[in-house]
Formats: C-alpha cells, structure tokens, sequence
C-alpha cells in the first residue's frame, strides 16, 4: 500500500501553512527537530510558550521501548493537545508502539511482542495487530509508530533486538512486516520501519556501543537489504537510522581517526548512499536517539545532530532546542547547504499532508480497546509453540501431578513477580502450585521429592535489564540447580528469548516457547499446558546450525 494511496490522506485541515516555503528558515529547520515530550517539554512548565519559541515538527510521548511508561493515557493525551494547539504547523507525534501502546502509555493495551507475530506467521493477523497499534495511538494524538523494527535475530545473544524482531529468516518475515506496515498506514498513522542498517548480528547493544552489521554486500542485499527494499516498495513511510556501522559498505574516508567507523547516523554513504539512492526510498528518514553511546562515543551531541542532518537524516530524535538555531547560523555560513534542507523538508511534508494535515475521526475508546485487546489474545494464542512432548507429557494430568512448582529463571524481579499469574491459573483448575526462584542445586533436590512436575519458567527480555541476553548471576545458577537434579520431572518454559530453554534445557520431558512473560500469554500458557488449546505456533528462529543436528524439533520429538 503506497503511502500516497492512504485513505486518510485527503482529509486535509484548513487554516495551515500550504507549503513549507511559508515559513521562516528558523521555523523550517525546527521542523527537522523531534523532543521528547516528557523530558524536553513538559519540565519547561509552560507548553505554549516554549513550542512557540521552539516550533518544532515533531515529538516525542509516552515511555521508550527499552523502559516501560509511567504517564498515564490522559497526561499523554492532555500533553499531545496543548502541544498542537500551540503549533502553527501541525506536528508529527511519535512513540515507540512497537507492541501496542501499553507498555509506553499505561492505561492502553500492550500486545505480545513482534516475535510472537513470527511464531504465528500469519500476515493478516500482523495487519490487525499494527491497526490496534494505530487506532489506540491515536485516542491520545499519535499520528508516528517507531515501529516496527525490521531487523533480523541473526546473534541470538543481541541485546538490542530479541523478542522486539519478528524472526531470523526474510522470506518468512516479509509478509509479516507488510501487514504491520500496512494496519498502520491504513488506520491513518506514519508507520517507521528500524534499525537501517540491521541490527541483531551484532551482540551488542547500540545503547552502549557502536554495533556492526558485518555481511557482506551480497549477504545484507539477501536478507536486511531485502527486508528493507520491500517495505520501500510497500510505501512505508519512514526509516529510522541506527548507531550502526557496516563495513561492506563504507570506504576509508568515513573511518575515525581511532580506527572505527562511523555508525549510519552520521555516515553519508550509509543513509544517502546505500538508503536514498540505492534502495530508492523517497520517504523521511529518522534518525535513532542522540542520547546512545553508539553515537556520543564518537562525537558530542551538538557536533552529531550536525553532521547527521549532512548526511541525509530528515528529522533527529531528541538532538536538543540548542540545535535549531546553530543549524540555522551553518546554512547562513553555507556550511550546510540550503539543498540538504529543502529536501529535508520536503519528505517530511510529504509524510505531514497524509498523517498530521488531517482532521482526527474520533474514535470509540472501549471499541478500540476491546479491539487491540481481542488481537492480543489472538497473537498470544495462535503463537503458543510446542519444542518437543515426549512420551506425551503434555499435557498435564491432575489425578496423577496435582503438586506443581514453578521454578522462575529471570534476572527481572517484576517478570517474577509477574508469574504468580501462571500459578494463580494453574491453581484455579484444581492444582497445588508454589512459586519459587534462585535455589541451589542441593536444594532443588530435595525440592524435586515433593513434587510431581517441576515448570521451568525461563524469561530473558531486552533491557530488562540491560545487559546480554543470555542469564548471569543468580538465574544462572538456577539453570545449573536444572541440570543437576529432577528434570526428568521437568517443563521449560519459554518467556522471553527463544533460544535459552533448547539451549540450557534439551534433556526436559516437554519444552514451549510463549516469547513474553506477560499476563494475557500467561493465561495462554495454563491453557496450553492442560490442553484447554492447540499449541498452532512454529519456532520463529532458527537453533539447529547452534546443536550440530539438522532440526532440532526432530531430535526431541518422540519416534514412537
């Protein structure tokens, strides 16, 4: 669906700037400038006057992708409104909606993550899914979505990407990405696919470092380069740069006098070279945020925003109100030229006429949020994925394992926490179950006399905490108690990475992968293991070139 040919695009509002070229050259490179609401905005104390002195094109509500929200819908909503009233030119409003708006705006619906939209490999359910993202969006003012990231699981220990990744494989996550895209652009909001270059090679964190996308330029053309060329041709709106390197790509002229790279925010040959002119995209580009290492390692924050916008960003996230005008003195100088601005301006007026010069259809809050809450349960259901069931262990029989413990192996306390669904499930249909975390091996063993099946509950999400994606520390130490003592009576499963429990737990009778600790999944999964349902999901990663055996599936399933 080519974003020109978006159904919401012709209802324009009257009253506004016709063309860019009406405004000032301060007001035109504010139009570049995306603030974070809640850190750059709202401590001024004074909305009005601050966007009125600052006319930005875009901001920024809600929580970040990496730390869930805490404002609430109506200071969101409230936040949104006064600053459009304030702005001479309707504004961009973005937020990371990357599963749904719940997790950014407390009061809305969170959706199980991208990944388990893989495991249901179903691409109309991706278009629901991205229009309950879009409609519930925009009953606070959202017209943006960050989202989706369209990066690939190629480093199972990423930290930047895991369960935020639709899968490994481009073929099968095409369609998906699509109707994501898609469901967005329908419902009326910008949709922004992420990270170009590709992250998830690379197990670092761009947060932290300057990560590297080190295919080769046959490699990336034949999966992140695929990824991204058939969105372009979808119409997606926006893309957003990373702090990512890709030396396949770079010459010598964009190494740092260190040795290093430079990441594609601020690399010409990347995002003008490799994303404007090769691939074609007409679209506004976006970079990452400018408070990451991958980027102020290189360059201060003012020095970046700069030479960023010179490479082709259109619009930068959070550079700082201190950009606008130094922006302004360099292209007076001519040390920025003035065509670099015009073609700024021009994509990002492009994406405003169809998203943000429109008149909002107001929309049903209980309609749409009983909506985006039926996807949900239908991402969560259709994604529920059997590993392996030997001698038909699943599912479970309570005349003969009514005692339960659920052993937790999370490094997070509120994903723990969070568990006492699962028991409170099992629990309601007749079970005696305990919850526990972080036992010694010694301990476990005596443990494992006392009950008739251990549940292995394995969660490992990004950024929470910050750090690999495999365990560390006392949650180690709980996969070690694992392997030592009762996994004969043992269930692993899945919350988070797909990849910890075939790795730490293949000798276990049965193994499921649900891809997200959260209570809506959890609900799914005491459903799944007493056979209230069908287990419909497929593995959306690849492990078996990590065992040396073919299809890992194969190996452990029964052969009787």
């Amino acid at each position: 669906m080519r974003m020109s040919e978006n159904n919401m695009g012709n209802d324009i509002q009257t009253g506004k700037p016709g063309s860019w070229k009406e405004l000032t050259l301060r007001e035109q490179v504010a139009q570049t400038v995306i603030l974070h609401v809640s850190q750059d905005v709202l401590p001024t104390g004074d909305i009005e006057r601050f966007i009125r002195k600052y006319p930005v094109g875009g901001i920024f509500v809600g929580g970040e992708v990496i730390e869930d929200g805490s404002n609430s819908f109506e200071s969101v909503r409230k936040s949104v409104e006064e600053c459009q009233k304030a702005s001479s030119v309707p504004m961009l409003v973005s937020a990371d909606l990357e599963n749904g708006c719940g997790d950014v705006i407390p009061g809305l619906t969170s959706l199980p993550w991208p990944m388990a939209l893989g495991a249901a490999n179903d691409s109309d359910l991706a278009r629901r899914y991205g229009q309950a993202c879009a409609r519930e969006g925009r009953l606070v003012g959202i017209n943006w979505a960050l989202a989706p990231m369209a990066d690939l699981n190629l480093h199972p220990l990423s930290s930047n990407v895991g369960t935020r990744a639709f899968g490994d494989d481009a073929d099968r996550i095409i369609p998906l990405l699509q109707g994501f895209v898609d469901g967005l652009q329908q419902e009326g909001m910008a949709a922004c696919a992420k990270t170009f270059p590709g992250d998830g090679s690379d197990y670092r964190d761009q947060h932290l470092t300057t990560t590297m996308n080190q295919l080769s330029q046959d490699d990336w053309f034949a999966s992140y380069g695929r990824v991204f060329q058939s969105l372009i041709d979808e119409g997606v709106a926006t893309i957003m740069t990373a702090h990512i390197s890709a030396p396949s790509f770079q010459s010598q002229r964009e190494v740092t006098e260190d040795g290093r790279l430079l990441p594609c925010t601020v690399s010409y040959e990347l995002t003008t070279g490799l994303l404007k002119e090769r691939l074609g995209f007409g679209g506004l580009v976006v970079s990452d945020a400018f408070g990451m290492g991958g980027i102020l390692s290189h360059l201060p924050v003012e020095d970046a925003c700069v030479e960023a916008f010179k490479a082709g960003v259109d619009m930068l996230l959070w550079p700082g109100v201190e950009y606008i005008d130094r922006m302004v003195d360099l292209i007076k100088r001519g040390e920025v030229p003035r065509a670099r601005l015009d073609d700024a301006l021009q994509r990002i007026w492009k994406v405003k006429e169809v998203y943000a010069f429109r008149k909002e259809t107001p929309l049903d809050r209980k309609i749409v949020t009983a909506e985006a809450e039926a996807v949900a349960h239908e991402t969560a259901k259709s994604s529920l994925t059997l590993l392996w069931n030997r001698s038909q262990t699943l599912p479970l029989d309570i005349t003969k394992e009514k005692r339960l413990l659920i052993l937790a192996a999370t490094p997070n306390i509120k994903a723990f926490q969070r568990m006492e669904v699962l028991q409170n499930e099992l629990q309601a249909r007749g079970f005696e179950v305990d919850l526990k975390r972080n036992v010694f091996p010694e301990e476990l063993k005596e443990l494992a006399k006392d009950y008739d099946r251990i549940l292995v509950a394995v969660e490992r999400q990004f950024h929470r905490p910050l750090g690999t994606m495999d365990l560390f520390g006392e949650d180690a130490r709980n996969y070690w108690s694992c392997s030592c003592s009762g996994w004969d009576k043992m269930i692993a499963i899945g919350l988070g990475s797909p990849y910890l429990v075939p790795w730490y737990f293949p000798q276990v009778k049965a193994a499921i992968n649900a891809y997200s600790s959260a209570p809506l999944v959890q609900k799914i999964v005491a459903a799944g293991l007493c056979g209230e349902l069908d287990f419909s999901g497929v593995d959306p990663v690849r492990i078996e070139h990590r065992f040396g055996v073919k299809d890992l599936s194969d190996y452990h399933r029964d052969k009787e």
